[in-house]
Parts: C-alpha cells; sequence; structure tokens
C-alpha cells in the first residue's frame, strides 16, 4: 500500500500567512480578521482530477520572536467557535465553501481552523496529505495604536545580504503589518508582506535586500496608520547585530 506523503503543517501555516500559493489545492481566504467575533466563511478548492476527503480541525497557534510559528491545542475554553461542517468530500475541479462563527471571552484571540485533504496521488502513486489552515484573528474593541509600535533596530548586514528589523508591540492589542517595504534612497524598492504583531510582544524580521544600495527606510503600513524608519547611511554594517 502506498505510504501517505504529509505536508508539515508549520510549513503550511507560514505559507498562508505569507499568502503564498498553496499547490493544486487552495484555501482563500488564507488570513482573515475580525472586529469582537466573527461570522466568516472559506473556501477549499481542488484543483486536481481526484476527489478529496476534507476533515476541519480546530487548532491554535503561536508565533515566536523570529517569526517561527508553531500550532497548539484549540483553547475551547476562551473561544466559541461553530462550524457549518466537520467532514466533506470535494469532486475533482470543485470547491466546498464552510462558514463559521467565532467569539472569545476575552480579547484579542487568534486560532485556525485546518483542513486535512487527502485522496489525491503523486505520479509515482504515493496519496498525499496537505493541511490548508485558514487563520482567525478576533481584535479587541480598541485597534491598535501607532504609538504603540516601537521601531527598536534597523540594520542592515552586508555580509548576508539583509535587513534585519526590530519591532515591539507595547500594548495589550493585537495588530497586523498588511503590507511592508525596504528602500534605498529612491533607487530600489522592496515589499516583503504582512504580519501579525501580537500583544506585548517583539518582533525581528530579516528581508534579503537584492535592490541597488543599501536599504535606508522601512515602511510598514497597519489598518489605521503607517510606521516608517530611516537608517543612517553610517549605520551600514558587515557585523551582524
Amino acid at each position: 500500500m502506498p505510504r501517505p506523503v504529509r505536508l508539515l503543517r508549520h510549513v503550511v501555516l507560514a505559507a498562508a500567512c505569507l499568502g503564498a500559493p498553496l499547490g493544486a489545492q487552495t484555501i482563500r481566504p488564507a488570513v482573515t480578521e475580525y472586529p469582537l467575533q466573527a461570522r466568516g466563511k472559506f473556501d477549499l478548492v481542488n484543483e486536481t482530477l481526484f476527489p478529496m476527503t476534507v476533515v476541519l480541525e480546530p487548532r491554535g497557534f503561536r508565533v515566536d520572536e523570529k517569526g517561527d510559528l508553531a500550532d497548539t491545542p484549540f483553547d475551547s475554553a476562551n473561544v466559541e467557535l461553530k462550524l457549518s461542517a466537520m467532514s466533506f468530500r470535494i469532486p475533482p475541479l470543485a470547491s466546498y465553501t464552510v462558514h463559521y462563527e467565532a467569539r472569545a471571552k476575552q480579547l484579542p484571540a487568534w486560532f485556525m481552523v485546518l483542513s486535512a485533504m487527502t485522496g489525491a496521488r503523486t505520479s509515482s502513486g504515493l496519496n498525499v496529505r496537505i493541511e490548508l489552515p485558514h487563520v482567525v484573528y478576533l481584535l479587541q474593541k480598541d485597534a491598535l495604536r501607532k504609538e504603540a509600535v516601537a521601531v527598536r533596530g534597523f540594520a542592515y548586514d552586508s555580509a548576508a545580504g539583509k535587513a534585519i528589523v526590530d519591532l515591539e508591540n507595547t500594548s495589550a492589542s493585537l495588530g497586523r503589518v498588511l503590507a511592508s517595504e525596504l528602500s534605498s534612497g529612491g533607487k530600489g524598492k522592496i515589499p516583503f508582506g504582512g504580519f501579525p504583531l501580537f500583544p506585548n510582544s517583539k518582533r525581528r524580521v530579516e528581508v534579503p535586500w537584492e535592490g541597488p544600495g543599501t536599504p535606508d527606510k522601512v515602511m510598514l503600513r497597519f489598518a489605521n496608520f503607517s510606521v516608517e524608519e530611516r537608517r543612517l547611511p553610517m549605520a551600514a554594517t558587515t557585523d551582524r547585530p
């Protein structure tokens, strides 16, 4: 019997958070946020010629200071989640919509609905198991404020060819960087996507730089404000911070 091939959960979760393509099976949207409580939906798309069996599982997750993701047990004591289905089949070249409602006793809160999809096979006959997460953020009543976001460091490691940005959220509110960009004196710009900034936490972002010159400005766009930080040319160094 062909052995199953399983995609690592944290790799797929990282892809979802960054908005990266997830292959022949797709979940959309991969990430969403709601104020106070959620009444949402997501679509699972089967782009293969095989029928797919899907089993849903609510899970928690955490993100460390370096941005590494790990899943944790779902916090059912805090989050109440209702799903329109827990398992189903998707015909070939078809899609299925899952509806849900969620609320939390304490905000902010975050979780994911993990969709385990089986039924497809590789060209060599191996069965494939793919886990696609739909990430949900339940936001607090008061939005994250600009004064709570501090850029603690902005350096360029010329030896590694990357910029290092250290951020801190000094408040109890959750916010998300929706878009971000490195630039170099108007000579080049490199976007590097979005990411969550969790309550009372720090976050280090390392971004490869392939543009001309060296990066001297970083821009972070949140839902209601933007944060901009400039780095003096003399701060360029080949030493790691």
